[in-house]
């Protein structure tokens, strides 16, 4: 069987609002981790083969979106995880 982790979202007010769900009892972090990081590249290679951008430049602003959520102290802070 194959296991599976399912992004879900919903934009409420300009705010995302992200749902990750699984087939699974328990997944970790590491696990869970590699999972989407490896779908992060595969969509990063899917853009720059499909869009204006080269890989860098998509990586690029990737990263800086990602700085701009760890700066921002309000970034996350209604983080629910539920086991």
């Amino acid at each position: 069987m194959k296991n599976y982790i399912k992004i879900g979202y919903e934009v409420i007010d300009g705010r995302m609002f992200l749902d990750l769900g699984t087939n699974q009892e328990s997944v970790g972090y590491v696990e869970t981790l590699s999972v989407v990081s490896g779908a992060l590249a595969m969509v990063i290679r899917m853009a720059a083969e499909n869009g204006p951008k080269n890989e860098g430049e998509v990586m690029s602003s990737v990263i800086d979106y990602l700085e701009s959520e760890f700066v921002n102290p309000d970034s996350f802070k209604d983080l629910k995880v539920k086991r």
